[in-house]
């Protein structure tokens, strides 16, 4: 079944459309579910772009069969105009057979016309004759002794005899005069009947010769109408290629567009959670003061210690990949072995979350879209720590936090990638941790520890 590549389009722009857009009645998406949204998005542009350019390799291929087909079309169009002009030769030659042999058969045709002509002058001579003999029979029969003795004397007798020879020998020469010119004529017809055979040979010959090289060019015509279909069929899957790269650019054209007005709606929620923690936290130089608690993990020239201290810490994600989407944030991850609900896993869900810093915690909620369970620490002077997608909260808005005390746990809620599923409820577990100056957001690397602990 052929599906109409406009339609396919309009479907796909449509459902992109709808996924990337939040639905009335629900709650506004937090920066961290636009960088997931953008995220997915860089993925399907990623995906566009890759079935791209395998259309475009496929183009290029088909590119090179039609090359391919046309040097071999270009040698049989060659044959073919050789076969044509063989051809036009050869109907000239019979065209002038033909003239020929007309011509032959108009002279043989006044030669008859002659004959008959001839055979009529006899039938005439014959008549005349035949009266002659009837008159001299009616006349009773003149014999060598009438002439002489009806002769005057013998000299009328001589004259009178050689008159009687005399006209009998011109109706005799008439008589042979016409039959020679008949025998003439008859040779005459004779050899033109003998021309006009062989040329009739001969017309035969170019006719069964143009007949051959007439089967030579249909075959010859054959294949290149075979290759003629090749290229329109390639030609034909070239416009289907060009047709989907139109509609992955038109789809690529709509999530870049998205995309930017997710940028421009993140910055707008970043400096919305920005103005709240201005508005509700401390202000200052930016630098921690007063204890920092009873414990003996690593501490920063800053003053902070790693939330994390279980395991092998890392930056599953550092400043830079989450600065490139607009979001100046790390994620830490500790990779352990931990029993949860009977089964062990290799994962950072349930570590315990640390303050980075002794203060007072202003903020806790959840977002199912976003951070899921997280929460605010105001270390004071205008610091400021975020602690996201939690397991669970430990404390609770107004508690005085120690740096170092466990405040929470490590956890997959909100909006994680990859997601919690029922065959995998650790995936994507890790802590979304943030620090603000004075309500701007800062990198974290720089008031960590290094190593981390």
């Amino acid at each position: 079944m052929k599906i109409n590549l406009k339609i396919l389009s309009f479907l796909l722009v449509f459902i992109l459309l709808m996924t990337a857009m939040p639905l009335s009645g629900f709650a506004a998406r937090t920066v961290e579910q636009i960088d997931a949204d953008i995220a997915k998005r860089e993925q399907q542009l990623k995906e566009l772009e890759n079935q791209k350019d395998k259309q475009e390799d496929y183009i290029a291929e088909l590119r090179e069969q039609i090359k391919d087909y046309d040097e071999q079309l270009t040698i049989i169009n060659g044959q073919l105009d050789e076969l044509n002009a063989k051809i036009d030769e050869l109907d000239g030659e019979i065209a002038a057979c033909e003239s020929k042999i007309a011509s032959l058969e108009n002279e043989i045709a006044d030669a008859n016309s002659q004959i008959e002509e001839q055979n009529k002058k006899i039938d005439e001579t014959y008549e005349l004759l035949k009266k002659r003999m009837r008159a001299a029979y009616m006349a009773g029969e003149i014999s060598e002794l009438e002439l002489f003795l009806n002769a005057d004397n013998f000299q009328d007798f001589l004259t009178r005899s050689e008159l009687v020879r005399q006209v009998s020998k011109h109706d005799s020469q008439i008589v042979s005069d016409l039959e020679e010119e008949i025998k003439t004529i008859n040779e005459l017809i004779k050899k033109l009947d003998a021309d006009r055979a062989e040329l009739e040979e001969s017309k035969q010959i170019l006719g069964k010769q143009r007949a051959e090289i007439d089967v030579s060019r249909q075959e010859q015509q054959s294949v290149k109408n075979s290759f003629d279909a090749k290229v329109a069929q390639v030609e034909a899957k070239i416009r289907k290629a060009n047709d989907l790269i139109a509609s992955y650019d038109a789809n690529s054209a709509f999530l870049k567009k998205q995309n930017e007005k997710d940028e421009q709606e993140k910055a707008a929620l970043a400096r919305e959670n920005d103005k709240f923690v201005s508005n509700n936290g401390s202000s200052g130089s930016g630098t921690i003061s007063g204890s920092s608690g009873n414990h003996s993990y690593r501490v920063s020239s800053r003053g902070m210690i790693c939330p994390l201290q279980d395991g092998n810490v890392i930056y599953s994600a550092n400043f830079a990949s989450h600065s490139s989407r607009g979001t100046a944030s790390v994620d830490l991850t500790c990779v352990k072995n931990r029993v949860i609900n009977g089964k062990t896993y290799s994962t950072s869900k349930t570590a315990d979350i640390h303050a980075a810093a002794s203060g007072t915690v202003i903020k806790t909620a959840y977002s199912a879209s976003g951070y899921g369970n997280y929460l605010i620490v105001d270390h004071g002077n205008g610091v400021s720590t975020l602690y996201a997608h939690c397991d669970s909260l430990l404390v609770s808005v107004g508690a005085k936090v120690t740096q170092g005390q466990v405040i929470a746990k490590v956890g997959n809620t909100g909006n994680c990638i990859p997601r919690p599923t029922a065959a995998n409820p650790v995936a994507g577990s890790h802590l979304h941790f943030e620090v603000r100056i004075n309500g701007s957001r800062v990198n974290p690397e720089n008031y960590l520890p290094w190593p981390l602990v």
